[in-house]
């Protein structure tokens, strides 16, 4: 366990780390008998091998109790065990050093709103901070995910349908089954350099510094600029559907009738993989169609 920051009160924070499951589960034992709630063991993620990917500890009051719906109230009925605490720690396996992580939080607060200084209103605005943190940060499927599929990734910003026309870039992929996975999102005020160089390294923070082997991009010069300073041992490849529609955009007025131009161009794109080959199509399809 690391226990640089356990040292003062040994309260849960985030960014913690541990060795096992089972440090976890006795440090918030301590902490919630410090603060006189009991711990449940909530939902549990494994991988193929067994392995603990992410785990939730709750707190025993969480949720409300359903209410009596027969024809007839029961004579005897209990006092209410469940209160809709939101007491909580969601821990997170780092497959580089296989040590779980804190990675979510709410304090025992949550499970008495008759506090003083703690209202329903501080608990909405903890759950619209946790919405917005999610865009940024990412929750633990995310990052189950990213440890899974994260080698080659696309980011796209081409989703501006807000009425302000602010960019919208998605980090995504494909999972084992061709699904698409997303990693994050961030809702950026502009494309310039600088607002890429915070999205991307943003992104390392949120995955504990793991890289991508291979991202997938536009044409885009700001964001190649901020991807060669961020992360420059990644491979910066161009998304195919932005080139094509670039060649569309930009070549649509030399496209005729029967003309075989497409059908080149798409050879050179998916087709060849010799570089000089490659070079002797492409130098065929400028002189032919005078590019």
């Amino acid at each position: 366990m690391d226990c640089s920051k356990l040292a003062e009160n040994r309260t849960p924070e985030l960014g913690m780390e541990f060795n096992s499951e089972e440090d976890v589960y006795k440090f918030y034992n301590k902490y919630a008998f410090k603060m006189g709630f009991s711990v449940r063991k909530d939902y549990l993620n494994k991988d193929k091998d067994g392995v603990t990917m992410s785990r939730r500890y709750s707190c025993y009051k969480e949720g409300v109790k359903r209410k009596y719906e027969g024809d007839v109230i029961p004579k005897r009925t209990q006092a209410p065990t469940k209160t809709g605490c939101g007491a909580k720690m969601v821990i997170v396996l780092l497959r580089g050093t296989m040590k779980y992580r804190s990675h979510e939080l709410m304090g025992k607060e949550a499970c008495d709103l008759k506090n003083a200084g703690y209202t329903r209103e501080d608990l909405k605005r903890y759950f619209r901070t946790r919405r917005e943190r999610s865009l940024k940060y990412g929750e633990a499927g995310m990052l189950i995910d990213y440890n899974f599929f994260g080698d080659i990734v696309t980011f796209d910003t081409t989703y501006k349908t807000n009425k302000e026309y602010r960019p919208l870039g998605v980090f995504v992929s494909f999972n084992q089954h061709r699904q698409i996975v997303i990693f994050g999102a961030a809702l950026m005020y502009d494309e310039t350099i600088d607002s890429f160089k915070w999205v991307f390294g943003t992104l390392l923070e949120a995955m504990c510094g793991k890289r991508p082997s291979t991202i997938l991009t536009d044409q885009d010069h700001a964001m190649a600029a901020a991807l060669s300073v961020v992360i420059p041992e990644t491979f910066h490849g161009l998304c195919t559907f932005h080139i094509r529609r670039n060649f569309m955009k930009y070549l649509g007025n030399h496209y005729k009738e029967n003309s075989d131009l497409p059908y080149m161009f798409g050879a050179c794109m998916y087709e060849i993989e010799e570089v000089k080959q490659f070079n002797r199509l492409w130098e065929a399809m400028v002189k032919k169609h005078n590019l």
